[in-house]
């Protein structure tokens, strides 16, 4: 029986969604991290279509409400590129220990 590893690509329903279950090896899907800041950024976009369509009857709650929509997108950007630097860093370090320093 092989080793059970973990693979970001299939999604089998466990706690930590970027890793699911994987025959190969170790490996990271960025498909999930990216629908995630797709989603908010969607949302993000949905918030604007309707202080948009208010007009001049946008009320602090709204204005309130846009504010944490827009932290939320930028804490969802920021931690996927802080996800790619983090892999990025561990590669070239991989790398070096390849080469031999």
């Amino acid at each position: 029986m092989a080793p059970q590893t973990w693979s970001g690509e299939t999604g089998a329903g466990n706690s930590i969604p970027f890793l699911t279950p994987g025959i190969a090896g170790t490996n990271f899907g960025f498909k999930p991290l990216l629908a995630l800041t797709d989603q908010v950024s969607n949302d993000v976009k949905q918030q604007l279509a309707l202080l948009q369509s208010k007009q001049s009857a946008v009320s602090i709650t709204d204005m309130l409400q846009m504010q944490m929509l827009m932290n939320h997108l930028s804490q969802m950007s920021e931690m996927a590129a802080s996800v790619v630097q983090a892999l990025n860093t561990s590669m070239n370090s991989l790398t070096r220990g390849i080469k031999g320093g």
